[in-house]
């Protein structure tokens, strides 16, 4: 596999890194953990989509294969889980609901957004996307 292509954006003083690969992006959260931070995530998601589109077709020369609307619903899906598993981990402080949400959080925190030749799941971030975020068709 390929060395990916590092990229560091900016949703207002937070930077966030971003790899890309042939038909793959990923976007790491981990270093957010507060609800305020999270919240920016969210509020600045579709801008944050439309400069990584752009960078990767700058990058490889054609477009990434996922739509808009679909990166949304997974970058927002795993945003939702991780905040919830975060939540867990501080809230509940019992053993195997600790070990569970630690997981959950590592997990659902790096955000792999695949072609739909190379990630398994694209088919449910499509249909959330169709049936949840129309408007960013």
């Amino acid at each position: 596999m390929s060395k990916p292509h590092t990229k560091t954006y900016f949703i207002k003083n937070l930077p966030l890194e971003v790899s890309f690969r042939p038909k793959v992006i990923s976007i790491d959260f981990r270093p957010y953990k507060q609800k305020q931070e999270l919240n920016l995530l969210y509020k600045h998601c579709v801008s944050l989509v439309e400069e990584i589109k752009h960078d990767y077709e700058q990058h490889y020369g054609k477009p990434l294969k996922i739509s808009k609307a679909s990166l949304i619903a997974e970058i927002w899906g795993h945003l939702m889980a991780y905040r919830i598993a975060l939540g867990f981990k501080t809230h509940l402080k019992v053993w195997p609901i600790q070990n569970f949400a630690k997981f959950a959080a590592f997990r659902s925190a790096v955000v792999d957004c695949g072609e739909t030749k190379v990630d398994t799941n694209r088919w449910f971030w499509d249909m959330t996307a169709w049936a949840f975020f129309r408007k960013y068709r």
